[in-house]
């Protein structure tokens, strides 16, 4: 599409003269009046430039291409005017109403150089635009790859029930976490936290998946093809994924269930500690561990391992809870997440992680997330039928 200016003024005799002068040029069309220049605007392709008088009968040239300005955003508005009015010309280039004015009478270089300007400026900001629709696109492409590494929202494992939240902050994140089959005796369940959040933060989570699929060997002895100790998996990811491969840090709780008899090995690198919830007793909160992954292996990392019994839900989430602000700064904190998941103790699982999503918008006022928010219920055994569907939704 060629670049298309459109000359308004009141004075046949001066469109004439700008017509001819600019001809070979630029792609010129013209109107003697605001009200006709707005209708063939309706009609047309956006105009890259408008250039009006600023005296005119029906309108002055300011209020006209504050009209313009709402009829086409991007066209870029310049005015002529003559002598006695630059101040209103200099004042509407300073309140954003023009681009630019040039006093009347002006000679050919002068135009031509102020009309080159606005064009160059205009395809600026068309080119701008087309690299945020490509870059958006891009992101949508990120966002459904990263949520192909998610659990289903019921994955068809016998006496487990699993219900989340995933709220990235940005289209796409660096939290991540699944739980699938190992073997027919034995899930993996993990949630890892990769620094920072966008779209260098969903790179370094989505490999780490990759990695952290039964088929690529970190999770399954290759000769027993039995699970690989938590500890193990973690000192693999350390020494794989150190800061300087992807400048990036992560944290990671993993865990292997048995879900014929509900033992639990684990461990976590640097993870806020997951917590067990149990009927009538206190929770039980997951530390066994190491720190964060890519550091070297510095500290070795120690492993876990306790009895699921019938009903108990395990709760793991990422930071981006705990630090969520209220308007006035005050973190969400642990001790407000463990609040809202006592007092839903004896809820269904998916309106228990429901619930605590809601108070932590309640308690920010409903200001978006400033960090990806992670937060995932299983639960063994117990009834795992209810008729409140499943809280299982990921967002971007």
């Amino acid at each position: 599409m060629s670049d298309k200016i459109l000359f308004v003024d009141d004075e046949p005799e001066v469109l004439a003269s700008l017509k001819a002068l600019l001809r070979k040029e630029y792609s010129i069309d013209t109107a003697s009046s605001p009200r006709e220049a707005i209708e063939i605007m309706k009609d047309s392709e956006p105009y890259s430039i408008v250039v009006s008088d600023l005296r005119m009968p029906e309108m002055d040239g300011v209020r006209f291409l504050i009209k313009v300005r709402a009829l086409s955003p991007d066209t870029i508005r310049i005015m002529l005017t003559g002598h006695a009015d630059v101040d209103a010309a200099l004042a509407a280039v300073n309140e954003g109403h023009i681009f630019r004015f040039l006093e009347k009478p002006t000679n050919k270089k002068t135009l031509t150089n102020t009309l080159d300007a606005g064009l160059h400026q205009y395809r600026l900001v068309e080119e701008l635009k087309e690299k945020k629709k490509t870059l958006e696109e891009d992101l949508k492409a990120a966002a459904f790859i990263q949520k192909s590494f998610l659990p289903s929202c019921q994955p068809d494992i016998e006496k487990l029930r699993i219900n989340w939240k995933f709220q990235p902050s940005e289209y796409v994140g660096g939290d991540m976490f699944n739980v699938f089959h190992l073997d027919t005796e034995h899930i993996a369940i993990y949630m890892l936290d990769v620094s920072g959040h966008g779209v260098s933060s969903a790179l370094a989570a989505v490999s780490v998946a990759q990695h952290l699929q039964p088929q690529a060997g970190y999770l399954l002895d290759s000769e027993t093809e039995t699970p690989i100790s938590p500890a193990n998996v973690l000192e693999a990811l350390d020494k794989d994924f150190p800061i300087e491969r992807f400048e990036k840090h992560f944290t990671i709780f993993y865990a292997v269930i048995n879900v014929k008899n509900g033992q639990v090995r684990y461990s976590s690198a640097g993870h806020l500690p997951p917590f067990v919830l149990r009927q009538d007793n206190e929770p039980m909160m997951l530390h066994k561990g190491g720190t964060l992954i890519g550091l070297g292996g510095i500290v070795p990392f120690e492993e876990g391992s306790f009895q699921l019994e019938s009903g108990d839900r395990l709760i793991a989430f990422t930071d981006g809870i705990i630090e969520y602000e209220s308007p006035k700064g005050e973190d969400f904190g642990h001790e407000r997440l463990l609040a809202g998941a006592l007092e839903n103790r004896h809820d269904a699982p998916d309106t228990l992680v429901g619930n605590i999503y809601e108070s932590m918008m309640q308690f920010g006022r409903g200001r978006p997330p400033q960090d990806d928010v992670t937060i995932l219920c299983l639960q063994f055994g117990g009834p795992l039928d209810d008729e409140d569907g499943a809280t299982c939704s990921a967002e971007a």
